[in-house]
């Protein structure tokens, strides 16, 4: 069961996942492979981030399965890393009509304050007025960290299959979008939060990692970066400062 270990599928092809990075692939026969359509030969040049308001991935694998949905990736609590899908040949359904060009990343998290508790590795509640209900429980530190090695990965440029830009979709001039985008139903190539276009999910996780891959901040930094410029925002985190330092 070596080759479910530290790997990613692409295209049939087995990617080595970044050091740090725990994966398990589908090949392991705990780990479901959502049942899609065949993609081979389309371009794949989306990347998805959601959350799940679940507080596992097995329950995550049941409502996904129940609602005949499937999603590629899966970032546990503790940032362990299940696929679910191979990343450029299986077609599923997680985002609407971004389906076709898109790999989607599921993180697991309990979202709501009314379905946390102290007994759940989720610790940080924020006010939060772009999230639905204005109340956000914040993802695991393992699991902001792992969406960002994965959203460093699939944007490289170095993996056979995928032609994902490290282009954010959120970015407009100098603020990062926390709720819908104006052209969000366009294929265009980048990394999206699902709420660009529909529900209210992934925007906390594009701003993490937009702090670690572009401001390079070192993780616990960029963790409470994030967290602090999230809370009391209504539309937009604002990245001037940071993106004037960059520049000096």
């Amino acid at each position: 069961m070596s080759d479910a270990l530290d790997t990613l599928i692409v295209a049939g092809a087995d990617v080595q996942a970044p050091a740090g990075l725990r994966v398990r692939n589908y090949r392991d026969p705990e780990v479901t492979h959502f049942a899609g359509r065949d993609r081979t030969g389309r371009v794949v040049n989306e990347l998805i981030l959601h959350e799940t308001v679940t507080r596992s991935v097995a329950s995550t694998v049941k409502v996904l399965l129940k609602r005949k949905l499937g999603v590629q990736l899966i970032v546990g609590p503790d940032g362990e890393v299940t696929q679910h899908g191979d990343l450029a040949h299986d077609r599923l359904a997680h985002a609407g009509g971004h389906n076709g060009p898109s790999v989607g990343i599921e993180v697991v998290n309990p979202y709501y304050p009314k379905y946390a508790s102290a007994k759940l590795p989720w610790k940080r509640t924020i006010d939060a007025p772009w999230a639905h209900e204005q109340r956000y429980v914040v993802p695991t530190p393992e699991q902001a960290e792992a969406t960002a090695q994965l959203v460093q990965l699939l944007t490289s440029g170095t993996v056979d299959g995928l032609s994902i830009p490290r282009a954010w979709r959120g970015i407009s001039g100098a603020r990062l979008a926390m709720s819908r985008i104006s052209d969000s139903d366009q294929r265009v190539p980048g990394v999206y939060a699902h709420t660009y276009f529909h529900h209210a999910d992934g925007a906390w996780l594009a701003l993490y990692a937009w702090l670690r891959l572009e401001a390079g901040m070192p993780e616990c930094i960029a963790y409470e970066e994030a967290i602090r410029r999230a809370t009391g925002v209504r539309r937009h985190v604002d990245l001037s400062d940071v993106i004037a330092q960059a520049v000096v």
